[in-house]
């Protein structure tokens, strides 16, 4: 009877692993064509919704933020040069891996252009040792509220706008960010550019 009893159960195990396997393998067949549902070009995002939209050729907002550097709630703005705005948080990988490209382009093109960063996921606290660990010396603000992702339309991170001098946004860069990336955005905010 026990014999029998566990046959039984190994019989089911059996048909619920080959149920799952095969139910897996039709359900991922089935969504071979996922990101033909998901990206339709040209059809106009949802407003309410952050899904990093084409935004190029407006003015770029900014809302109130918390300085990493004093604690003070500010708005930045554009001070007549193009600028660089960074999405970013800590624990972001591809974030910790553009960092340092952004912190040595800041240093490059001082003067010329500016850059700023802003957070929307650390504590001061964490922010700050970032910053500090990857030597990144321009203005970074935190978005306690969400106001800024919303208002800049960011759904993922790390997500970088690139502002001519009267801050309208030039393009939007969505991911990783390389060294190249950098400075071919920065050509085209530049005067001339």
């Amino acid at each position: 009877m026990e014999r029998i009893r566990s046959r039984r159960t190994a019989a089911t195990v059996l048909i619920a692993l080959i149920v799952g396997v095969v139910g897996g393998w039709a359900l991922s067949r089935s969504s071979d064509d996922v990101d033909a549902k998901l990206t339709n070009p040209g059809e106009v995002q949802d407003p309410t919704i952050s899904t990093n939209a084409d935004t190029a050729g407006r003015a770029f907002g900014f809302a109130a933020l918390t300085s990493l550097t004093d604690g003070n709630e500010v708005t930045p703005s554009v001070a007549g040069r193009p600028t660089v705005v960074n999405f970013w948080f800590s624990t972001c990988e591809p974030c910790r891996r553009e960092m340092p490209a952004l912190s040595a382009a800041a240093e490059r093109w001082a003067g010329k252009v500016d850059f700023l960063g802003i957070n929307p996921n650390d504590t001061v606290e964490s922010a700050t040792a970032f910053l500090t660990e990857n030597q990144v010396t321009y203005p970074n603000y935190l978005d306690r509220t969400g106001e800024q992702l919303s208002l800049s339309k960011v759904g993922t991170m790390p997500t970088t706008y690139f502002l001519d001098a009267r801050g309208t946004i030039v393009t939007m860069h969505a991911g990783e960010l390389t060294e190249k990336d950098i400075n071919d955005n920065i050509a085209g905010i530049l005067p001339g550019g």
